[in-house]
């Protein structure tokens, strides 16, 4: 009982350190941008992945979940920094396709280098997938550019 307790306590205060984190990061991106975009990842059918250890380990969707209430509090507040957004974008071929020409080709996620055979672009595959998420925040479905930034405020690179 003793040790079942301990683990108990031990679990809580990772918890508790994640969901602190978590806080900390939403509140940092919050504050510091206008528009915030993020696939809108299947997290429930990762966690039953390959990866799912990883997935859970790092509370993806309690994340996002916190992201969006700092967001939409952020705005509610009428203060100085009123208008943030989040923008979820749908995940497919973002990291597959190539964000300077659109040329699609399936590569294995160890293969970490885009490069792009029709145009020869190469860039970091996390690099184009970002580039590719944050183009389709800026188009809707059918292509049309939406207002994801009003009044010229662009979004700011975090230092990649």
């Amino acid at each position: 009982k003793k040790a079942r307790l301990k683990v108990a306590k031990l679990h809580r205060k990772i918890a508790n350190q994640r969901r602190d984190f978590h806080h900390k990061v939403a509140r940092k991106l919050v504050n510091r941008y206008g528009t915030i975009v993020h696939e809108d990842l299947n997290v429930q059918a990762l966690s039953r992945s390959h990866i799912a250890k990883g997935v859970q380990d790092a509370g993806w969707a309690q994340f996002l979940q916190i992201l969006a209430y700092k967001a939409a509090a952020h705005r509610a507040s009428g203060s100085v920094l009123a208008g943030r957004r989040v923008i979820k974008v749908d995940p497919k071929y973002t990291s597959q396709d190539c964000p300077v020409c659109g040329h699609r080709e399936k590569k294995p996620l160890w293969v970490r280098a885009y490069t792009c055979p029709q145009c020869g672009a190469l860039l970091h595959r996390d690099v184009a997938a970002a580039q590719n998420i944050l183009a389709r925040a800026w188009a809707g479905p059918s292509g049309e550019t939406l207002r994801a930034f009003p009044q010229g405020n662009t979004p700011r690179s975090p230092g990649l």
